[in-house]
C-alpha cells in the first residue's frame, strides 16, 4: 500500500453501521503501576501473575456480596486494560484463565447470582426464579465448555499438531454456538427481557466472553485449517455482535435509569448508586468491546475511560438506626422527605459535561455548631474551593461549593500525585429542635505516600458518626497494596449545602461533600508511543474551540464527546512524544454526523490531513453504535517536537446539523511490518479464490474479488518480493480467466450496446460506458437519472440453452455509488433488489495530469477496510447500502415449450437516481437439493399450471384476434385490404390483440414475455392493415392521429384523445373543418364517416367537387346505424355514401348546426365497379 499520497482516508466502520468507542490510553508517568515493567517483555510481565488467577479479595469459601461484584467488575476491566497494551498473542490464554476464575471463583455461580441480587436491591424488583434458574444453568454450561476450549487451546499452543488443532477448532465452534443459543436468556430474549435491567451485568460479562472468544478466529483460524472466507465470516460476525451487544447494554442501562428516576432524595440515592455501579460493572466493559478487533488493533492499544463516577454523598446514613440519640439518617429526616427533591440533589452534585480535568488543589472552610449555648462546639466541613487544570494547560480553574465566607482551615497545595483514597467521617449533631449534618474528618491518601487530613473539633455522640472509605465503593483493580492497585483517582469534589426550617424552632441544615473520580487508565500526559496505537479522546483537549461544546457521550464511548453545529475547531490536544521525531504516524478518528463536512487535522500550524466525509445518521436520530464511523487517513506525518499540539476542525458543512467527535488515534507506521502484512494479505486473497485442487474458483468468489486480489498483488514490492509477486500474479491471471469462462453474461465489458444480435445488452439513452477508474480494473457502467416517465435501463437475456434445470444462479457486482438503482433477475418469478449505496469511497486519481494512472494500492486498501465493515446478510438480497451485492435466482424444469432464460435488468426510474457499477457476472452456484429442491419443484408445478391457464386464455384471444385480422384482408398474403372494412374494424382487431396477456415481463422496458411471439405476429399484420388503409384513403390524416395536420380548421375545432383514440370535436355551430383532396374523376368513391352527435341540431360531413356536385352525411342524436338500429348520443355510428367526382379536385367539409359533433374517422375510398 502506498501511504504517501495526500488527503486519503480509510473507512473502518460502515455508514449504516457505526462502531462503539475505541477509547485508547496509556497509564500516566506519575504513579504508573507499570513503571517497573518498562524493560520487560510480555512473557516476563505475565510471570508476575502466576498460574492461578482466583482473586483473593473474593474468598471462594464465603458468600459473594453486592460489594464483591463491584470488585469483580473493576478487576476485570483493569486486567483487560493491562493486556490491551500488548499485541494479541498466545498469552491471551492467561486472560481467559483470569476471567473464568474471577467470574466462577468457587466453580459455582455465586458471582453471577450476586450480580443479580445487587441490582434487585437497587431497583427494588425481584427476578423470576425460573428466569434466574435458566440463566444460571446456562452460565454453568458456558463455564464448562469455556474451560474445555481453554484447555484445548493451551495444549495446542504448547504442542501444536493437526489433531489438537482440529479439537480446539471443534470446541471453538461449540462454544460459539452455545453463546448464540444462551445470550437471549440473559435479558435480550422474550422470556427474560422483562428482567433485562437486573441481568445487565450478566449480559455484559457474557457478551465480553463471547467477543473475546471470536477474536481467536482471526488470530488462530488459519492455523486451525479455516479458509479465509470462514475467517472473514467470523470477523464479520464479531463486528455485528459487537454492535448488537453494545446497543442492548446501552438501551438497558438507560431504561434502568429512567425507571429509577423519581422525585425524593431517597430515590435519588438509588438512582445515583445504580449509575455508578452499572458503569463499573457493565458500561466500562462495553467501552472495551471494540478492542477485540484484531485487524484494527493488531499490536496493542491503550484504552482510556474518561467518564466520571461519583461516590455516595458523605452524609450520616447508617445501615441501622442508632439507639439512645436524636440522630438519624439524612434520607429519613422530615426535612429531606418533605422539602428536598431529587432534582435539587442531581443539579447540585452532578456536573455538566466538560473537557477532562485533573485535580490540583483543595481548600476547606470550617463551620461551627452547638447543641446549645453551653455545649462544646463541633467543627465541620461547611464549604470548599477546588482547583483543576486541563491536560497540558497550566491555567487553573477554581470552583466554589457550600459556604466559603467562613475561615479557611485546611489547604491542600498543588501536586502531581494522585489522590486515590479518601477516608471520611460523617456526623449528625442532633437535638429535639435541630439537626446538623457535616463531615468532621477526612483523610486524603496520595500516591506519593502522603496522607493529608482535615480534622474538626468533634463533640458528637459516638453512635452518631459514620465512617466512609472510598475504596469500598470503588475497589482496587488487583490484590496488591492500594497505593499500587487503586482503580480511580480523585478529579473533583462537589457538595450539596442545605438549610430547611420546618417550623419554629425546628431546623435541619448541613453540607454533604461528594467525591468525583476518573479511571486511572487515563494518561494525563497524552503520551505518544512508537510501538502501539495511542488514543486521544476529544475531551482531553486543553482548549475547546469557540462554538464547540462537550455533550454527554452515547454510553459506549467510555466518556463524553464534543459537538459542533458550525464550522470551526473542536479543540487543541497537547501531546508528549516519547519516540524519535523521525517516526511516522497516521491519524484515525471516530465521529458521528447528521451532515457532510470537511475534516482537518493540524499539527502545530501545519495541516497534515483533510478530506470530506459523509453523514452517518439522520437529524434527530438517537446515537447508537452504528451512528459512529471510524476513518483513517493514509497520509503519514511526523511530529516536529517532543511537546507538540494537534488541532482538529471542520469546514464546508452541507447544511444545518451536528458533528460529534469521539476521539482521534495516532498509529505508528512500521514500513517493514506493513510490507510483510501486504504480502500475507495478498497470499490470503489469492489462495482464497481457488478450490483446494486449485483448478477452479470457489463458488462464493466474485469477479470483483479476483480484481481485488490482482490489485493487492500489484502493490507488492518488486525489490523485496519479486518471486512471490510473479507467482501470485500468474495465479490471479488464471483466476481471472476462470472467472470469465464461468460468466454466463454475454459481453460483460459492455463493448456493444443495442447490437443487432438477438441477445446481448439492450439499453435506453442515459447509459455511459467508461474505461476503468479508481475502483474498477475493467469497464464501468453508469446509469443516469430518469427523464420524466422514461427510465434509464440496460438489460440482457441469458438464453435457456446455457442454463440447467433446478439450479441456483447468482448475479454479482460492485457498486461504487447509487441511488434508487433497481436490479432484477427474472425467470419464472422476479427477484428484486434496490441499491442505495453511499459515495463513501475515496478517489485516488492524479488531478495534475500525471501519466501514472490510478494509485490502486491505496485505493484497494481503503475500499477493503470499508467493505470489511459492511454487514452482509446471508440471504438472496443483501443490504441496500453495501458496495458488493449478490442476488440469487433458481431455475425450474426449463419447460421446452417456453423460452425460459434469465433476464438481468438494471434500471433507474427516479429523477434523483443514478448508479456507477461494474464487475457484473451471472454464475452457476450449484444444483438444488433437499428442501430447496422440493420447494422449487412445488413452485414450478404451480407456475406450469398457471402457465397452462394463461395459455388457454391467450389461445382463445389469439384465435378471435386472428379471425378479426383475417377479415381485414381479401387474400392470404395480406396484400389487399377488404374494401368493406374501415378504421373501426381495424381498431376492433387491435383491441383484441392488445388484450393478449404475458406479452412483456417488464412493460416499461418491453422485455419479451411468453406471449411475445404471437403478439408480434398479429401486430405485424395489423400494421400491414393500417398501412393499406392509410394508402387507400384519399383523406390525409383521416383518423386525426396527427391532430389537425392536413386540415384547415377554425379556432372552435380541436382534436381530443381518449386512450389510443383521437377524435375531431366541433363544439360551436360556426366551427368548420375542411380538406382539399385530389382524386380520379369519374371513378366510384365511398365516403365513410364514423361519428356521433351530442345535443340538439345536426352534424354534417359533405363532399363536393369543382363542378358543384355534392353529397352530405347527416348525424344527429336520434340516429340509426347502417343496420337500422337506434343509437343514443353516446355511441359512434358509421355512415357512408357513394360519390362520383367530376373533377380532379374535391373538398371534404365538416360542420354542425348546434351542440357538439365528434368525428372518429373520415374515409374516402376508391372502389371497383
Amino acid at each position: 500500500m502506498n501511504r504517501n499520497h495526500q488527503n486519503e482516508y480509510e473507512i473502518i466502520d460502515a455508514p449504516h453501521c457505526g462502531c462503539p468507542s475505541d477509547d485508547v490510553v496509556k497509564y500516566p508517568l506519575t504513579d504508573d503501576p507499570n513503571a517497573g515493567l518498562q524493560n520487560m517483555n510480555y512473557k516476563e510481565y505475565l510471570q508476575m501473575y502466576g498460574g492461578d488467577y482466583t482473586d483473593p479479595l473474593i474468598n471462594p469459601n464465603l458468600s459473594v456480596s453486592g460489594k464483591d461484584v463491584i470488585q469483580v467488575g473493576i478487576n476485570i476491566v483493569g486486567r483487560l486494560l493491562s493486556f490491551f497494551g500488548f499485541p494479541f498473542s498466545s498469552q491471551w490464554v492467561t486472560v481467559y484463565t483470569y476471567l473464568l476464575n474471577s467470574l466462577w471463583p468457587d466453580d459455582e455461580n455465586s458471582v453471577w447470582d450476586a450480580f443479580m441480587k445487587r441490582i434487585e436491591e437497587l431497583i427494588d424488583q425481584k427476578i423470576s426464579e425460573a428466569v434466574k434458574g435458566r440463566a444460571l444453568d446456562e452460565l454453568t454450561g458456558l463455564q464448562d465448555n469455556y474451560n474445555l476450549y481453554v484447555e484445548a487451546l493451551d495444549e495446542w499452543l504448547n504442542r501444536p499438531n493437526g489433531a489438537r488443532a482440529s479439537l480446539v477448532s471443534q470446541r471453538f465452534n461449540i462454544l460459539d454456538s452455545l453463546f448464540t443459543q444462551f445470550m437471549p436468556s440473559f435479558g435480550s430474549g422474550p422470556g427474560s427481557q422483562n428482567y433485562s435491567t437486573i441481568l445487565l451485568p450478566v449480559y455484559a460479562q457474557a457478551a465480553n466472553l463471547h467477543l473475546l472468544l471470536l477474536k481467536d478466529a482471526d488470530i488462530y483460524g488459519a492455523r486451525w485449517g479455516l479458509n479465509q472466507t470462514q475467517i472473514d465470516q467470523f470477523h464479520s460476525r464479531q463486528q455485528s455482535l459487537t454492535r448488537t451487544y453494545t446497543n442492548h447494554c446501552v438501551t438497558t442501562y438507560n431504561d434502568g435509569l429512567a425507571e429509577l428516576r423519581g422525585t425524593s432524595v431517597e430515590s435519588w440515592l438509588k438512582y445515583h448508586q445504580y449509575r455508578r455501579e452499572m458503569t463499573v460493572t457493565a458500561m466500562d466493559l462495553v467501552a472495551l468491546f471494540p478492542y477485540y478487533n484484531v485487524r484494527q488493533y493488531p499490536n496493542g492499544a491503550n484504552p482510556q475511560l474518561t467518564r466520571e463516577v461519583y461516590t455516595d454523598p458523605i452524609v450520616f446514613n447508617p445501615p441501622e438506626p442508632p439507639s439512645g440519640a436524636f440522630c438519624e439518617s439524612f434520607y429519613n429526616i422530615r426535612a429531606a422527605r418533605e422539602r428536598l427533591t431529587f432534582s435539587q440533589l442531581e443539579n447540585a452534585i452532578i456536573r455538566p459535561p466538560r473537557l477532562f480535568e485533573r485535580f490540583q488543589a483543595l481548600g476547606i472552610y470550617t463551620g461551627e455548631a452547638r447543641l446549645n449555648q453551653n455545649s462544646a462546639p463541633t467543627n465541620y466541613w461547611i464549604g470548599h474551593f477546588i482547583r483543576n487544570t486541563r491536560l497540558g494547560d497550566s491555567t487553573t480553574i477554581t470552583t466554589n461549593y457550600g459556604t466559603t465566607n467562613n475561615r479557611l482551615t485546611n489547604f491542600i497545595p498543588p501536586t502531581t500525585s494522585d489522590v486515590y483514597q479518601i477516608n471520611s467521617i460523617s456526623s449528625n449533631l442532633a437535638s429535639a429542635l435541630s439537626t446538623l449534618f457535616g463531615v468532621t474528618r477526612a483523610q486524603f491518601h496520595y500516591g506519593s505516600g502522603i496522607i493529608w487530613s482535615y480534622v474538626g473539633q468533634n463533640n458528637v455522640l459516638p453512635q452518631c458518626h459514620q465512617n466512609y472509605n472510598s475504596i469500598e465503593e470503588l475497589p482496587n483493580q488487583s490484590d496488591e497494596p492500594t497505593v499500587r492497585s487503586y482503580s480511580h483517582r480523585l478529579s473533583h469534589i462537589t457538595s450539596f449545602n442545605f438549610s430547611v426550617q420546618l417550623n419554629n424552632p425546628v431546623i435541619s441544615l448541613g453540607n454533604m461533600p461528594v467525591y468525583v473520580w476518573t479511571h486511572r487508565s487515563v494518561d494525563l500526559n497524552n503520551t505518544i508511543t512508537s510501538d502501539r496505537i495511542t488514543q486521544l479522546p476529544a475531551v482531553k483537549a486543553s482548549t475547546l474551540g469557540a462554538g464547540a461544546i462537550v455533550v454527554k457521550g452515547p454510553g459506549f464511548t467510555g466518556g463524553d464527546v464534543i459537538r459542533r453545529t458550525s464550522v470551526g475547531d473542536f479543540g487543541t490536544i497537547r501531546v508528549s512524544v516519547t519516540g524519535s521525531l523521525t517516526q511516522q504516524y497516521r491519524i484515525r478518528f471516530r465521529y458521528a454526523s447528521t451532515i457532510d463536512f470537511d475534516f482537518f487535522v493540524i499539527r502545530g500550524g501545519t495541516t497534515i490531513n483533510n478530506f470530506r466525509f459523509t453523514h452517518t445518521m439522520s437529524s434527530g436520530e438517537e446515537s447508537r453504535y452504528e451512528s459512529y464511523r471510524t476513518v483513517e487517513f493514509s497520509t503519514p506525518f511526523n511530529f516536529t517536537q517532543s511537546q507538540d499540539i494537534i488541532r482538529t476542525s471542520i469546514q464546508g458543512l452541507s447544511g444545518n446539523g451536528e458533528v460529534y467527535l469521539d476521539r482521534i488515534e495516532i498509529i505508528p507506521v512500521n514500513p517493514t511490518r506493513e510490507a510483510e502484512e501486504d504480502l500475507e494479505d495478498a497470499k490470503k486473497a489469492v489462495a482464497g479464490l481457488f478450490t483446494r485442487t486449485r483448478d477452479g474458483l470457489q463458488v462464493n468468489v466474485t469477479d470483483y474479488q479476483v480484481d481485488r486480489a490482482a490489485n493487492l498483488v500489484s502493490c507488492l514490492s518488486d525489490e523485496q518480493y519479486s518471486h512471490d509477486k510473479k507467482m501470485l500474479m500468474e495465479a490471479v491471471r488464471a483466476a481471472k480467466r476462470l472467472s470469465r469462462e464461468r460468466n454466463l453474461l454475454q459481453d460483460p465489458d459492455f463493448n456493444e450496446i443495442n447490437s443487432t444480435e438477438e441477445n446481448g445488452w439492450k439499453a435506453s439513452n442515459g447509459i455511459i460506458i467508461s474505461e476503468g477508474g479508481p475502483f474498477f480494473k475493467g469497464r464501468v457502467l453508469q446509469l443516469a437519472s430518469a427523464r420524466e416517465n422514461y427510465p434509464t435501463y440496460i438489460y440482457q437475456k441469458v438464453d435457456a440453452s446455457v442454463l440447467k434445470p433446478y439450479t441456483r444462479y447468482r448475479l454479482d457486482g460492485f457498486v461504487k455509488s447509487s441511488e434508487d438503482l433497481e436490479i432484477d433477475l427474472v425467470h419464472q418469478h422476479k427477484v428484486h433488489l434496490v441499491k442505495n449505496v453511499p459515495d463513501n469511497l475515496v478517489s485516488d486519481t492524479y488531478p495534475d495530469g500525471s501519466c501514472r494512472g490510478v494509485n490502486r494500492c491505496d485505493e484497494q486498501h481503503q475500499v477493503d477496510v470499508q467493505i470489511d465493515t459492511e454487514h452482509h446478510p446471508m440471504d438472496c438480497c443483501e443490504a441496500a447500502q453495501t458496495h458488493e451485492f449478490s442476488s440469487y435466482i433458481n431455475t425450474g424444469d426449463l419447460n421446452s415449450s417456453v423460452d425460459q432464460g434469465i433476464w438481468v435488468v438494471l434500471k433507474v426510474r427516479t429523477a434523483d437516481g443514478y448508479a456507477t457499477l461494474g464487475n457484473l457476472e451471472l454464475v452457476e452456484v450449484g444444483p438444488l437439493s433437499g428442501e430447496s429442491l422440493e420447494r422449487e419443484q412445488r413452485d414450478n408445478a404451480k407456475w406450469n399450471a398457471e402457465l397452462g391457464r394463461e395459455r388457454a386464455e391467450t389461445d382463445r384471444v389469439y384465435l378471435a384476434a386472428k379471425q378479426a385480422i383475417n377479415h381485414l384482408f381479401v387474400d392470404y398474403q395480406d396484400q389487399q385490404l377488404n374494401p368493406e372494412i374501415g378504421l373501426a374494424e381495424i381498431n376492433e382487431a387491435s383491441n383484441l390483440v392488445e388484450s393478449i396477456t404475458g406479452v412483456y415481463s417488464d412493460t416499461v422496458l418491453q422485455i419479451p414475455g411468453i406471449s411475445y411471439e404471437i403478439y408480434t405476429e398479429l401486430s405485424d399484420r395489423l400494421q400491414q392493415a393500417s398501412y393499406l388503409y392509410t394508402s387507400r384513403n384519399a383523406v390525409q390524416n383521416g383518423d386525426f392521429d396527427s391532430g389537425l395536420d392536413s386540415w384547415n380548421a377554425t379556432t372552435d375545432a380541436s382534436v381530443q384523445q381518449d386512450g389510443n383514440m383521437h377524435f375531431l370535436v366541433l363544439s360551436h355551430w360556426d366551427a368548420q373543418v375542411t380538406q382539399q383532396l385530389r382524386v380520379n374523376p369519374n371513378c366510384k368513391y365511398v365516403l365513410r364517416v364514423t361519428a356521433r352527435k351530442v345535443g340538439g341540431g345536426d352534424g354534417y360531413v359533405t363532399i363536393r367537387d369543382g363542378a358543384h356536385h355534392r353529397e352530405t352525411l347527416t348525424f344527429n342524436a336520434c340516429d340509426y346505424d347502417v343496420n337500422g338500429t337506434y343509437v343514443n348520443d353516446n355511441t359512434y355510428i358509421t355512415k357512408e355514401v357513394v360519390f362520383y367526382p367530376h373533377t380532379e379536385h374535391t373538398w371534404v367539409e365538416v360542420s354542425e348546426s348546434e351542440g357538439a359533433f365528434y368525428i372518429d374517422s373520415i374515409e374516402l375510398i376508391e372502389t371497383q365497379e
